[in-house]
C-alpha cells in the first residue's frame, strides 16, 4: 500500500519508540502524515529519536517514562492531549525478552516480562480507551506481540506467557471497546532483521524487517483497516518453520 498521507493529521503514541521496531513505526507514521509522541525510559535516547523525526519537518515529541510506572498510562495520555489536543492511535511496542532455560528463569525475570509485556499494555489500553471514549471519535490500538505468542519456546517461558497473554488482551479489549468504534489489533513478528527500518523483506523464507512491521502498523491505523478488530496478524517470515523444526 502507498503509505503517503494515509494518517494525515492523526496523533499516535508509540511506546518503546526510541529504537528498533518502535522507532521504525514512529518513522513510518511520520511519513504517513501523523504527529507522534514516543515514549522510552531513557531521556537521551527518546530526545534524540524525536529530534531525528522532527528533522523531516514533521511534528514529534519524546517523553522519558518507564511504562511500568504506576501513573505512566494516565501521564502519557494526558501529555498527548496537551501536546496535540487529541490522540487517535496507541502502539504498545515496549517490551523485554528474557531467553533462558526454564529451570534457570528467576522470579525477577518472570515479573519483569509480565510487567512490561502484559501489565503495561493493559494499563495503557485502558487509559487510552477512556481517552478515545471521551473524545467520541473512536480510536486504534495496536499491540506488538511475537511469534512466541503462538509457538512456545522452552527457553522463552516468560516471553511466551506474556505474549500469549497480550494476544488474549487484544481480543478481549477489542470486544469491550467495539461499541465505541475503538479497534484493537496485534502484530506478531518473527525474528526481525536489525537496522532495517526503511527496508522491506524479500519473502516468506527470510527474516521480516522493521520496515515490514512498520508498514503493517500504518495499514492497521489507517481507514483501510477500519473494519478490522480483535485480529493478530502473523508476520513470521522464516521464523515459524525454523521454530517448528527445532
Amino acid at each position: 500500500m502507498n503509505d503517503q498521507a494515509v494518517l494525515n493529521g492523526r496523533v499516535a503514541v508509540i511506546t518503546g519508540g526510541s529504537r528498533g521496531v518502535g522507532y521504525a513505526i514512529a518513522n513510518a507514521f511520520v511519513g504517513a502524515g501523523a504527529k507522534v509522541l514516543i515514549v522510552s525510559r531513557k531521556a537521551d535516547a527518546v530526545r534524540d529519536a524525536a529530534n531525528r523525526l522532527c528533522s523531516r519537518g514533521e511534528k514529534a515529541l519524546g517523553v522519558a517514562l518507564d511504562v511500568n510506572g504506576p501513573d505512566t498510562a494516565s501521564q502519557v495520555a494526558a501529555e498527548a492531549g496537551r501536546a496535540f489536543g487529541r490522540v487517535d492511535v496507541l502502539v504498545n511496542c515496549a517490551g523485554v525478552f528474557v531467553y533462558k532455560p526454564f529451570l534457570d528463569l528467576t522470579a525477577a525475570d518472570w515479573a519483569s516480562s509480565l510487567a512490561t509485556n502484559l501489565t503495561a499494555p493493559f494499563a495503557l489500553t485502558q487509559a487510552f480507551g477512556r481517552a478515545f471514549v471521551a473524545q467520541k471519535t473512536g480510536g486504534c490500538i495496536i499491540n506488538i506481540t511475537s511469534v512466541h505468542g503462538a509457538i512456545a519456546d522452552a527457553n522463552g517461558a516468560a516471553q511466551s506467557a506474556s505474549k500469549f497473554g497480550l494476544e488474549g488482551l487484544t481480543k478481549a479489549a477489542a470486544e469491550a471497546l467495539r461499541s465505541h468504534d475503538i479497534r484493537v489489533n496485534a502484530i506478531a513478528p518473527g525474528a526481525i532483521e536489525p537496522d532495517s527500518a526503511t527496508t522491506q523483506g524479500v519473502g516468506p523464507r527470510a527474516r521480516v524487517t522493521q520496515g515490514d512491521v512498520a508498514s503493517l502498523a500504518v495499514y492497521l491505523a489507517s481507514d483501510a483497516a477500519r473494519t478490522i478488530t480483535g485480529s493478530t496478524i502473523e508476520l513470521f517470515g522464516v521464523t515459524r518453520p525454523a521454530l517448528m523444526l527445532g
